[in-house]
Order: C-alpha cells, then sequence, then structure tokens
C-alpha cells in the first residue's frame, strides 16, 4: 500500500482529529428599570466580540441593528456589551446575532433570540 500524500494526510487529520470552533453562546440580563447585557465567556484565543442587537424586529439578514458594537477586551472573565438606557419590558423580544474573532479567524452566532420574562436585580 502506496503512502498517502501529505496534503491528503493533513486534510485526514483535520478532519477526523479537530472540531471546528464555535462561537460561545451569548448570555442575556435585562435589568430593571432600565438596561441590559449581553456576553460571552472569556477563554484563550479570543481578540474581539461584537453585538448587533433589535428590540421586537427580526434581523433580515446580517444587518447591523439598533446596536452594532464591538468590544476590544474583555472584563472580569466575560466579553460584555452594556446598554444602560434602554427599557425592556416584558414580552418584548431581544434579537441578536454576535460576532468573535477566534485565532485570527471570525465566527458567528447568528439568530439569537430573548423573550424578556423576568428580570435580573445584579447589575
Amino acid at each position: 500500500m502506496a503512502p498517502l500524500p501529505l496534503c491528503l494526510l493533513v486534510l485526514a487529520v483535520a478532519i477526523c482529529g479537530g472540531h471546528a470552533y464555535e462561537a460561545p453562546e451569548a448570555r442575556v440580563r435585562v435589568f430593571y428599570p432600565k438596561g441590559f447585557e449581553v456576553s460571552i465567556p472569556d477563554e484563550p484565543g479570543i481578540s474581539l466580540f461584537a453585538f448587533h442587537g433589535k428590540v421586537n424586529e427580526e434581523f433580515d439578514g446580517l444587518e447591523a441593528g439598533r446596536w452594532a458594537r464591538d468590544i476590544p477586551k474583555a472584563k472580569h472573565g466575560r466579553w460584555i456589551f452594556r446598554d444602560r438606557e434602554t427599557k425592556l419590558n416584558l414580552g418584548d423580544t431581544l434579537y441578536f446575532w454576535t460576532y468573535v474573532v477566534y485565532n485570527g479567524l471570525g465566527y458567528r452566532q447568528d439568530d439569537g433570540a430573548h423573550v424578556v420574562n423576568g428580570y435580573d436585580q445584579n447589575t
């Protein structure tokens, strides 16, 4: 049996031995009487987190939305987008997508949605 060419061997290892990175699932916290935050945990390799969001209106593709912000560094072990002014009411839906730069490559978490069914008192 002839040895595999090097490029095929590298491809086989990449497919079988590794897994593709996926952007971490975002955590949403809504505060009373106003404000909210969307965050992901920090991990080695992440160099940027971006949040794009709208209230009660779904996205049409990858538009910027009402909020479109790049977060250049983590704080206290999380990458956090925070809005201190917006009042979200019970039943509102926060639609969002996030973008993470991990080891120099970009990854998205699309189609995020969070229905406000309560408030977090810890700001």
